[in-house]
C-alpha cells in the first residue's frame, strides 16, 4: 500500500470528521453554522485533495 493511498484514506476520515465536527480548517477554523459557504468551500477543497491521493 503507497503512503498517497494511505494519506487519502487519512484525509478522507479527517473530511469525514469535519462534517461531524462541523468544523473545518485551512488558514484558519470556519465554522458551519457561522460561515456555511467558506466551511462547505473548504470541505470540498480537503475532498478534493484527498480524492487526488487515489489517482495517478
Amino acid at each position: 500500500m503507497s503512503f498517497t493511498f494511505m494519506l487519502g484514506i487519512f484525509l478522507l476520515l479527517w473530511v469525514i470528521y469535519d462534517l461531524f465536527t462541523g468544523n473545518v480548517w485551512l488558514h484558519r477554523e470556519f465554522n458551519r453554522s457561522q460561515e456555511p459557504f467558506y466551511y462547505w468551500l473548504t470541505l470540498l477543497l480537503w475532498l478534493a485533495i484527498a480524492a487526488s491521493c487515489f489517482y495517478g
